[in-house]
């Protein structure tokens, strides 16, 4: 076994190694050639010289794994998230403008949308046989209440509602691709027809807004190089900020791939453990 002593002549402290079967040991001072006894067994380290001993070990060492060079991915998709983030709160100021421009486009690659209307009375129950006309497509609602079209051009479209007993209303509604549209509308009873419901953007504005500041948060963690779970969060909320043309939505997922790509960076590449 090996252990440490200290030369009681000149204090130099050195390293022995002593067999297991030994109860003292004759040590020469490697500095001043002194010799003196020890006991590696000794617990009483200060009793006199032939105690001046301490069990020796390796020290702890920590391993660490190689940290890799910085790329300039994590730049780029920061680069790329602030382009969404400009897009996004563009579109979100814009966004009839958007709404019209974005469902033009997916109808000219032949994108269809679904309207799905229910129609119930001011207690909320469902109303059937009520007139429902939307552009080219016009029909009834079911005992349900209910009223379906498949196969509408996309876009912002007015939808006229009319019974015997009820007024007469329109609204404008906007129907996209991928997601039905539904809507539920409620009738006055009596005779007339009341002002028509414009389509509001402000919900829209809203939701744009808050997801295009999700990639600028995404923007801020990939600069820094930190806390790689918002990262990932911005460049996947990003998508739903669209910009003009969708182009935010590409942008985004191009930032996902490169975050993903150097993952390692955020981490700074220090791993390891203790032994």
């Amino acid at each position: 076994m090996k252990g440490r002593t200290t030369c009681p002549n000149c204090k130099h402290e050195f390293v022995v190694d002593v067999t297991d079967d030994k109860d003292k040991y004759e040590a020469v001072c490697p500095k001043c050639d002194k010799k003196f006894s020890i006991q590696p067994k000794c617990s009483d380290s200060k009793s006199n010289d032939e105690c001046s001993w301490e069990e020796h070990g390796e020290p702890r060492k920590t391993v660490l794994s190689k940290i890799k060079p910085r790329t300039q991915k994590p730049i780029i998709a920061a680069i790329l998230l602030v382009c969404v983030f400009s897009l996004g709160i563009t579109t979100a100021v814009f966004s009839e403008a958007f709404v019209i421009s974005s469902t033009d486009l997916a109808s000219g690659i032949g994108l269809k949308g679904t309207v799905e209307i229910l129609v119930t009375n001011q207690s909320n129950n469902s109303i059937e046989d009520i007139n429902i006309v939307l552009d080219n497509y016009s029909g009834k609602t079911d005992e349900n209440g209910l009223f379906s079209a498949k196969n509408v051009e996309l876009g912002i479209h007015t939808l006229q509602l009319s019974g015997e007993g009820y007024k007469t209303q329109s609204r404008e509604i906007v129907v996209t691709p991928f997601f039905n549209t539904e809507s539920t509308v409620k009738m006055e009873e009596g005779e007339g027809i009341l002002d028509t419901v414009e389509f509001d953007s402000i919900g829209c504005t809203l939701i744009l807004a808050i997801f295009s500041v999700f990639a600028l948060l995404g923007t801020i963690t990939c600069l820094k190089r930190h806390h790689i779970d918002v990262a990932y969060a911005g460049s996947l909320i990003g998508i739903f900020s669209f910009g003009f043309f969708f182009i935010g939505s590409i942008l985004s997922i191009i930032a996902f791939v490169l975050i993903m790509k150097s993952k390692e960076e955020f981490e700074n590449g220090k791993k390891g453990k203790i032994f």
